[in-house]
């Protein structure tokens, strides 16, 4: 949490040191990522760095809720009525915000696999938080999708759980595929989209003949 010193000094120099520290814990570890390269970067002492958040992990923590907040934004739900048309339409709306705010997702990406004992319990409460914060949107538009498609008589909260899972798995490979060149990731949404729709397919289509045993 910032201090109320911090909020009082201009808007331009609240975005610089919080940038720098975003873009510092985006490349490294909490425990070898730099103060003093953060405070070089953005033109400001160590001292006052610490007299405006505390101490180091105070700081992290708020870079990582500064990059939830922009990666997590509300979405809007799409005006397309078919099933993959809706999928994809959020799926491009997540792209967009990813590559608007790339260090972000590197930073957001990193604390994910964060292990240092100062930070883990807070950090993933925070991840967490906003995961939850989430979801209720995201599991509105899954029924919304579904809701387009002919089925059988089957569990349909199973169902919007599957396809979830699927394309969290999916996003997931590519972003650690990518994690060192967060570029690519984007280079590859057509790719990532078509990999989500042969996965889709197997699941909604089936791969078992008619008839067939398993």
């Amino acid at each position: 949490m910032a201090s109320e010193s911090f909020e009082k000094i201009s808007d331009e120099k609240q975005v610089a040191i919080i940038q720098s520290g975003i873009t510092e814990f985006s490349k490294k570890s909490y425990m070898d990522a730099s103060t003093d390269e953060i405070t070089k970067s953005c033109g400001i002492s160590k001292g006052l760095l610490f007299h405006y958040f505390g101490n180091k992990k105070n700081f992290y923590l708020y870079c990582l809720e500064v990059a939830l907040k922009r990666l997590l934004t509300d979405i809007p739900t799409p005006d397309q009525t078919g099933f993959y048309e809706m999928i994809f339409s959020y799926a491009d709306e997540k792209f967009k915000l990813c590559e608007k705010y790339p260090s972000e997702m590197h930073l957001v990406n990193m604390a994910a696999r964060e292990m240092s004992a100062k930070v883990i319990n807070e950090k993933n409460e925070l991840i967490v938080r906003y995961m939850i914060s989430t979801r209720e949107k995201s599991q509105q538009l899954m029924e919304k999708a579904i809701a387009a498609l002919e089925l059988k008589e089957i569990n349909i909260e199973k169902l919007k759980d599957a396809i979830t899972i699927y394309l969290g798995a999916i996003i997931n490979r590519y972003l650690e595929r990518y994690k060192e060149n967060p570029k690519l990731f984007f280079e590859h949404s057509a790719e990532i989209k078509t990999e989500i729709k042969e996965y889709l397919d197997f699941m909604l289509n089936g791969v078992v003949k008619e008839g067939g045993s398993v």
